[in-house]
């Protein structure tokens, strides 16, 4: 064999990678095989060889019955871009925290969790304190819904299982997180009332960047939350379209 001819067959190889790769960007409950196969355009016989050799490195990984979903190795490598997001949401997080009086978070999705981003503290006494790297159930956040409102009803049946677990008795069982879900995607703004922790409220609003889609929450003490709803919904949505426009100049 040629170099030349080596060097096709090396970006043919790596071509088929990031077709794989790219077909399960958008799906976070994984795609069989010949799912894999027809989005990407594959034999399923080189997809199934493809995706042995992915799994061994970490860059995918098959779950439940036979779903492939991009892997740790492949999140963690695609986590350093949330760094720009994060730099050029900080001060955005901080009007809002300044507007509210209360902590602004920035986060995304973790499979089935919420991962915080980046949090500006509110300066009152009384506090909620997320801190970088945090995880939380992604059902009963005011953040996790936004993200999960971009799923159909049957993609976060899957994402999620048959059911949900109780944290606090204010927790929504599936079938009603699903009704609140459509409020979501009608609304664009979603909350959550102790459903995580007692005594925490939430308001939330959706951020689409290059990287993804992520989610800016308020959140603090219930009876604070509750009384400012209106001024922290006016202050998010103000947070997003600026965060849509900043973005939007960058690129």
């Amino acid at each position: 064999m040629t170099n030349v001819e080596s060097d096709k067959g090396g970006v043919q190889v790596i071509s088929r990678v990031a077709a794989i790769l790219r077909s399960l960007e958008d799906e976070p409950t994984g795609l069989s095989l010949g799912a894999i196969a027809k989005k990407s355009d594959l034999p399923r016989s080189t997809v199934q060889r493809m995706v042995e050799a992915l799994t061994l490195e970490g860059l995918v990984e098959v779950r439940g019955r036979g779903a492939v979903c991009l892997g740790p190795a492949f999140l963690k490598l695609a986590s350093h871009s949330h760094v720009d997001l994060t730099r050029v949401a900080r001060p955005f997080l901080e009007e809002v925290a300044l507007a509210t009086g209360e902590t602004a978070v920035l986060v995304s999705a973790n499979g089935a969790e919420l991962i915080v981003l980046h949090a500006v503290i509110s300066d009152q006494a009384l506090r909620v304190t997320p801190v970088g790297g945090m995880l939380y159930s992604m059902y009963a956040t005011s953040g996790g819904k936004i993200l999960l409102s971009r799923l159909t009803d049957d993609e976060v049946k899957r994402l999620l299982g048959d059911s949900v677990d109780t944290l606090t008795p204010h927790t929504l069982a599936l079938d009603q997180l699903l009704a609140e879900l459509q409020q979501v995607r009608d609304e664009g703004v979603a909350y959550s009332r102790q459903e995580h922790t007692m005594g925490i409220d939430s308001v939330a609003v959706g951020i689409r960047s290059p990287q993804g889609r992520y989610a800016v929450e308020v959140v603090g003490p219930s009876w604070r939350i509750a009384q400012a709803e209106e001024l922290i919904k006016t202050s998010l949505q103000k947070c997003q379209a600026d965060l849509a426009r900043t973005m939007h100049n960058i690129d």
